[in-house]
């Protein structure tokens, strides 16, 4: 389970073999057995003997900011992986299964875009997709036909992927109420998804560690001071079936409430209870189950197997398929 910290002045603590979580006067207790991460998104303190109780059983402390992007975490010193997969994974840069790998990548996450459409038009018979579902299944079929390194396909790589989530967008945006797709974000559909795909940079970031991968050494999206560009390439195929689906169903059980968002300025962000809420419902998503290689793994437990199969594919013991996820 995650530990959730997103009351301002929380302390966390260690008594024996548990976390101390104590919020004003109102004390819990939680055996670090049972925690898999410490999520930590509203102003707290820690305690040492805390941080060593969680290094020693391998709990994840991240915090993140108020738009869920992580801004630091606190690892072991011993990381996982090989010297030998991240010399590797700069070695490889420019090889045809590198380039290759990346192609799935962009294809999985246009045919995920696709069968999440497909899946939320049973529900509603009154919208039609067909056309923007033709012209986003016409573009994977046109990516087999891109041939040469990373630097040579990339850019056609990238105006797909554009041009295929304009389409995606602009069918969410018939169901749900928000206009367009927005980074910077003033409606409540892109704040939320926001701060879920900040979530899950954390969790895509930490299997790359786990994975001996270094996370600021991508392929399709170009190296850049402070961007973790492995962790953008990784996260592609992951988007619709944890957070994009999370998201859509807080709507569509219609969970959203005006107390969920509060605004800085000229900022419109979630409050408090929207960051929660938002989190809770990616974490869900993160550990429901699903058929992965005739096993039945948590999506979270998948995004490490992809990881660790990025770098066999690097080490050149494995071909790297992108994960499409079917519902």
């Amino acid at each position: 389970m995650q530990l959730i910290i997103d009351e301002f002045g929380t302390f966390i603590g260690k008594k024996e073999n548990r976390f101390k979580i104590i919020i004003k006067e109102k004390k819990q207790e939680f055996s670090a057995d049972k925690v898999s991460q410490i999520i930590v998104s509203s102003a707290s303190s820690i305690s040492t003997d805390a941080i060593k109780l969680a290094i020693e059983n391998g709990i994840d402390i991240v915090y993140i900011n108020f738009i869920g992007k992580p801004y630091a975490r606190i690892y072991p010193c011993q990381l996982g992986g090989t010297t030998l997969t991240r010399r590797m994974q700069a070695k490889e840069y420019t090889s045809q299964r590198a380039a290759d790998a990346v192609r799935s990548i962009v294809k999985s996450k246009i045919v995920n875009q696709i069968n999440l459409l497909k899946y939320l038009s049973k529900a509603r018979k009154d919208i039609d997709f067909a056309t923007e579902i033709q012209k986003m299944s016409d573009m994977v079929d046109s990516i087999e036909s891109f041939d040469g390194d990373i630097d040579i396909i990339r850019d056609k790589l990238l105006g797909v992927e554009g041009y295929a989530g304009n389409l995606y967008f602009s069918c969410l945006a018939k169901i749900l109420p928000f206009e367009k797709r927005e980074h910077e974000a003033k409606d409540p559909f892109n704040v939320m998804l926001n701060y879920g795909y900040g979530i899950l940079y954390s969790e895509i970031e930490k299997v790359c560690v786990l994975a001996g991968l270094d996370p600021y050494l991508g392929f399709l999206h170009t190296d850049r001071y402070g961007k973790p560009s492995m962790v953008l390439d990784l996260i592609e195929e992951f988007r619709q079936a944890i957070v994009d689906r999370a998201i859509i169903t807080v709507f569509a059980r219609k969970q959203v409430e005006d107390s969920d968002f509060e605004t800085s300025g000229n900022e419109f962000l979630l409050s408090p209870k929207g960051r929660k809420k938002v989190i809770e419902a990616v974490m869900e998503r993160l550990h429901s189950r699903t058929k992965y290689k005739n096993r039945e793994l948590s999506l979270q437990g998948i995004m490490l197997e992809q990881a660790r199969l990025f770098a066999k594919m690097l080490l050149g013991q494995a071909k790297y398929d992108a994960l499409v996820y079917k519902w």
